[in-house]
């Protein structure tokens, strides 16, 4: 009971620290926005996804070196699985209605091409240093080029970059983020040892507690930026986190370690994956904007992806034990 207790009070100073942090770094992307002459979507797509990959591409990183990178794509892909269906769906029930501009915005067909592609190289049961390296350049042309086609009159600003105040400012970004992450972990941990303290099924703590764990942090942030009325560094964090996954991430595994791969394991997810970028882009290209209807929607992918796993893997089990 004492421990439940202790787990209890960890769980509560961490979701306390994880809130401030969260509403302190959208406070710090906005004023990054403002110091680069930057709409806030471009703003929180280059900078906020760039800085909250790191965890998961250390994980493939460190898979790579460790000779046993399936682990680390494997992290990857679910991870941009639960940030398309989950975290967006989520963002879009609480915001109600995010507005979508097409220029600056997002344009459908070269980000399903960044998420697509790596999935698409797979095909022949391999990642080569090549494939790679193809990733990686992606990754660089891909954000040059949203870089370029944001609004102009942004861009035209006569103002001068501070370029005094704006490292600080980065500075302090990146210590809001290692925050989330940080307390993040400690939400998750403890959240695991109330549910075996209460005798919750470990398969369900294990397998939700684990996909929130995931999420948690690009979830607070885009919460606290729909809380703060900026709905646009909300969406704009999850799609570049997504995006640099897709290229940067799995382009530098596979620099380090070239491995082959089974179509039948990661294959499913990497479709799902893909085919998540598709139903969302598809509804921010046809209506302009994101829902509570596309948001219910892109829960129940995610429901289905949830499922889907579960069902084979108690068939894959049935099948071994025979």
């Amino acid at each position: 009971m004492v421990e439940l207790l202790i787990e209890g009070l960890i769980f509560l100073v961490a979701s306390g620290v994880l809130i401030k942090a969260a509403s302190m770094a959208v406070k710090s992307i906005i004023s990054l926005a403002k110091d680069l002459h930057l709409t806030e979507f471009v703003t929180s797509f280059v900078i906020a996804g760039l800085v909250s990959i790191l965890p998961e591409f250390f994980v493939g990183v460190n898979s790579a070196l460790a000779g046993v990178p399936l682990v680390g794509i494997g992290t990857l892909i679910g991870n941009n699985i639960v940030d398309l269906t989950l975290v967006i769906g989520i963002i879009a029930i609480l915001g109600r209605e995010i507005p979508v501009q097409r220029k600056g915005h997002l344009s459908t067909v070269p980000f399903l091409v960044a998420v697509g592609l790596p999935l698409g190289l797979m095909l022949d049961g391999n990642l080569s240093q090549v494939d790679g390296i193809l990733l990686v350049a992606a990754a660089i042309i891909y954000f040059g080029w949203v870089l370029q086609n944001q609004p102009t009159p942004l861009r035209e600003k006569k103002k001068p970059t501070e370029w005094k105040k704006l490292f600080p400012e980065m500075g302090k970004f990146v210590v809001f983020v290692g925050l989330i992450y940080g307390s993040a972990h400690f939400v998750v941990q403890s959240a695991v040892q109330i549910a075996h303290g209460f005798f919750f099924p470990e398969i369900f703590a294990g397998l939700f507690l684990i996909s929130i764990g995931a999420a948690l942090p690009e979830l607070t942030f885009s919460i606290q930026a729909i809380m703060s009325r900026h709905k646009s560094v909300a969406l704009g964090d999850v799609l570049g986190n997504v995006a640099l996954d897709s290229t940067l991430s799995i382009g530098v595994m596979s620099i380090i370690h070239p491995f082959s791969l089974s179509l039948d394991i990661i294959g499913l997810s990497a479709l799902f994956m893909v085919f998540a970028a598709f139903m969302l882009t598809t509804y921010l290209d046809s209506e302009k904007k994101l829902t509570r209807r596309d948001g219910i929607a892109l829960i129940g992918l995610f429901i289905v992806f949830v499922v889907v796993q579960l069902t084979l893997n108690a068939a894959g089990g049935i099948l071994l034990s025979e």
